[in-house]
């Protein structure tokens, strides 16, 4: 120990250099170091804030293009200006941005663009490093198409359950969901005469009483429809004398048995918000799971085959028309579980998920996409769902699982968003 402080004394009074030429190094290092660090941190803000700005700017020019507001050859002018006006409100100065690449690729419908700022070094210029390259690119869909949406909504006993851990009951979760991608899909005055949106609330059955009187039935029926039987029950051929559409006599609209229709109608394609509204605000729920019935009315809404069931204003387009994109949306609680033509209980699980399947894919074979979403549901209806939906791409997501009221509104929304082309897709 008492060697301790002649070891200390020494140290102190070392004039060999050794200790001054390593703290040199050891401070120019630590200075590098720092700087660095603070140059480091202003490269992620810059950063942000430019991609920031050029997204609002994608997002802007890709709704004027959709709206019909801007025009191709204009989109240029326009990106510059969007991207200006976002620039200057973040405190950053335009003209220190330069934008290498604007992209309109008609055949995906998307514009993609490319900028950069040269961002002033402070602590690391002194080694050399003056400016550094801060590059960002943003990609956003657009469409110029007409839109055609069916909504295949399940309303069945269930529905009328609260959400796990809530009081809030799935049917109001589902009104309000629905109406918030209503309400997305019709928002811009000038998209609104481009959009329509039809209804086919389902349980056990659909309530077709609006059509009842154009379309043939195997049976007399009180407006209750189920899935039809026969070589046309898979496809969206017409209900006539040779197509019939599945009915029972003793099925009855509103009624309180297991096998009973829904109180809420079909709504053919329509562009009224408020008619779309007044009818899912009248959803009421009771009822076994006959998605396949769902699925199959999303089908008739959309065909074009169906087109005399449907007043002049709510006829479908052509499939093969150009111009106009078709989109289903099938929404379910719960596992298909009732096949309307073999049973009177909720146990046809396998006849009703097999034959939902069967025209998944005929939708999809005639273009049509399909969404879905499962809500609060179990596995078997969660895999329902995913093979019953189109598959999933980079820019697109088909399928969705909601455990909740802001998941189910948040699905919807996302879907109607996604129809509509304005988003980012990158």
């Amino acid at each position: 120990m008492g060697k301790l402080p002649d070891r200390i004394r020494g140290f102190r009074q070392d004039r060999q250099g050794n200790f001054g030429v390593m703290f040199a190094v050891s401070a120019t290092a630590l200075l590098m170091a720092g700087g660095m660090a603070i140059d480091v941190s202003r490269m992620f803000s810059t950063e942000l804030k430019l991609s920031q700005a050029v997204d609002a700017a994608v997002l802007a020019t890709t709704q004027g293009l959709t709206l019909g507001d801007i025009k191709e050859k204009d989109a240029d002018e326009k990106i510059r200006a969007y991207l200006d006006a976002n620039l200057d409100g973040r405190n950053f100065d335009p003209s220190a941005v330069t934008i290498d690449a604007i992209v309109i690729d008609k055949a995906t419908r998307t514009l993609t663009v490319d900028a950069h700022t040269q961002m002033p070094m402070t602590m690391t210029g002194i080694f050399g490093y003056d400016r550094q390259r801060v590059a960002v690119s943003s990609k956003a869909k657009y469409s110029q198409n007409a839109i055609e949406v069916a909504m295949a909504l399940d309303v069945t006993g269930s529905m009328k359950n609260p959400i796990s851990g809530t009081s809030t009951r799935k049917i109001d979760a589902l009104k309000k969901a629905a109406k918030s991608g209503i309400a997305t899909l019709l928002l811009d005055p000038a998209l609104k005469d481009r959009v329509r949106v039809a209804l086919a609330p389902y349980s056990a059955g659909v309530n077709a009483t609006p059509v009842i009187d154009k379309i043939v039935t195997t049976t007399w029926s009180k407006g209750c429809a189920y899935e039809r039987t026969g070589p046309e029950k898979y496809t969206d051929t017409f209900a006539t004398a040779k197509a019939k559409i599945g009915s029972e006599a003793f099925a009855r609209v509103g009624g309180r048995f297991p096998w009973d229709c829904p109180s809420a109608p079909i709504v053919p394609l329509e562009q009224s918000q408020a008619v779309l509204n007044s009818n899912i605000d009248a959803l009421g729920t009771g009822g076994c799971t006959a998605g396949q019935v769902g699925v199959a009315w999303a089908q008739y809404l959309l065909s074009p085959k169906w087109n005399a069931a449907w007043p002049a204003k709510s006829q479908a387009a052509p499939y093969s028309g150009a111009g106009t994109s078709k989109y289903a949306i099938i929404m379910t609680d719960g596992a298909f579980n009732f096949h309307g033509t073999t049973s009177r209980f909720c146990d046809q699980t396998v006849k009703s998920e097999r034959y939902a399947k069967r025209i998944c894919d005929q939708m999809k074979a005639n273009g049509i996409n399909v969404y879905s979403i499962a809500f609060s549901a179990e596995v078997e209806a969660e895999m329902m769902m995913k093979e019953c939906a189109s598959t999933n791409t980079a820019s697109n997501t088909y399928y969705y699982s909601a455990t909740d009221e802001a998941g189910l509104e948040e699905a919807f929304v996302s879907i109607a968003e996604d129809i509509k082309g304005l988003r980012l897709v990158n």
